[in-house]
């Protein structure tokens, strides 16, 4: 069964009852939803009441829970302390891992964040050319900060040379903020779930931030928001407000098929797989392969 990404929108009131979430709205009957079929669940503005009940259940059964704010933007994670039945001994293997198994870990990562770049690029009519150069010249850590240039050069060549990634900016930038959002809420359940903690990050470092692991891990996979974005935008410079219609086609890319060492598989599930990867290169000292979920911009 595939897990699904849950949004409810205010005002509303949320509780748990006979394992379902039960939403009730005052202008119709609401609905429920099994818990064990959850996988986010938003919380779109400030007017939905929900229980402590509710709340403590999503974080028994790994459910992650973004809150947003008068914007109805993302504002807000909440996680389980603990996702994995060896979460303390995960954690110590964590700590301990070696600088050299992070930047490889980093070098993998970076590779194909920017080899899904150059597939985007490809699949809108551009020249994909230099971005496997780029990919080409990644090395172990990525001291050249390979990332960074390729990441301009993506925007530029998918959104048009007068677009600029501004994170306060409306339009295209809000999009792409609102998606890369719910996408981080997937990557930090699947983190946890492995048993790993989201703040130990393999080259995000910032102290304030408590998912410098999840912001690693979900590099390769914005290009999954930036097709949807391009897609709602139809190649043009701006867009309308993430009016609802917006955000549910942003929050559907989460129900997408990826591949996946070979096999195709519902984007969720390979989240999983790619943080039980992580967990493995970081904890078991060798080199071990990180699977990242592909999607196929074509």
């Amino acid at each position: 069964m595939s897990l699904r990404v849950v949004s409810v929108a205010g005002p509303a009131s949320v509780h748990r009852w006979r394992g379902c979430m039960v939403i009730e709205k005052p202008e119709d009957a609401g609905g429920k939803v099994p818990l064990d079929d959850m996988a986010v669940l938003i919380l779109d503005g400030p007017e939905i009441a929900l229980t402590h009940d509710l709340i403590s259940e999503c974080a028994a059964k790994n459910i992650a829970v973004v809150t947003s704010d008068s914007r109805h933007l993302p504002n807000g994670l909440l996680m389980p302390l603990a996702g994995h039945s060896n979460h303390t001994a995960v954690l110590r293997q964590q700590m301990e891992a070696s600088l050299p198994s992070k930047k490889r870990i980093w070098q993998a990562i970076v590779k194909q964040k920017i080899a899904s770049q150059a597939d985007l690029v490809r699949s809108v009519g551009q020249d994909d050319g230099p971005l496997r150069a780029m990919a080409a010249r990644v090395r172990s850590g990525d001291p050249d900060n390979v990332e960074a240039t390729a990441a301009a050069v993506a925007f530029e060549l998918v959104f048009g040379w007068a677009f600029l990634r501004n994170r306060d900016e409306p339009g295209l930038n809000a999009m792409l903020n609102y998606g890369y959002a719910i996408l981080r809420a997937a990557v930090a359940r699947a983190v946890v779930g492995a048993g790993l903690h989201p703040a130990l990050g393999v080259h995000h470092r910032n102290r304030s931030n408590p998912l410098c692991l999840a912001d690693d891990a979900m590099e390769p996979l914005r290009t999954i928001v930036d097709r949807v974005v391009y897609d709602i935008a139809d190649g043009g410079p701006t867009v309308d407000d993430l009016v609802p219609p917006v955000k549910r086609r942003l929050i559907a890319c989460l129900g997408w098929t990826v591949e996946q060492g070979g096999v195709r598989v519902p984007l969720l599930v390979g989240l999983e797989r790619y943080a039980a990867s992580l967990r493995r290169a970081l904890c078991e000292g060798a080199p071990v392969e990180v699977i990242v979920p592909i999607f196929d911009s074509t």
